[in-house]
């Protein structure tokens, strides 16, 4: 429960250091992503943080490319 808090108070200071000026810029695109972005990175935290398995993206990278290899070779 601690890691998680201190994962959400990480990612509210970030908010509070980047988004204003974002803003002030009236950079919505770019506040969009950001927020998608760290909203990913904040949602995986807290999983790895709880101790939830989460898949190695080289795995579906492997998985994908394995059968161009067997092709090609």
């Amino acid at each position: 429960m601690l890691k998680t808090l201190g994962i959400l108070f990480v990612a509210a200071i970030i908010v509070i250091l980047e988004l204003p000026h974002l803003l002030q810029k009236k950079l919505i695109k770019e506040v969009v992503i950001f927020s998608i972005l760290l909203a990913f990175g904040v949602i995986l935290s807290i999983l790895l943080a709880l101790g939830v398995k989460v898949p190695n993206p080289m795995d579906f990278i492997t998985y994908v490319l394995k059968p161009l290899t067997k092709i090609i070779s």
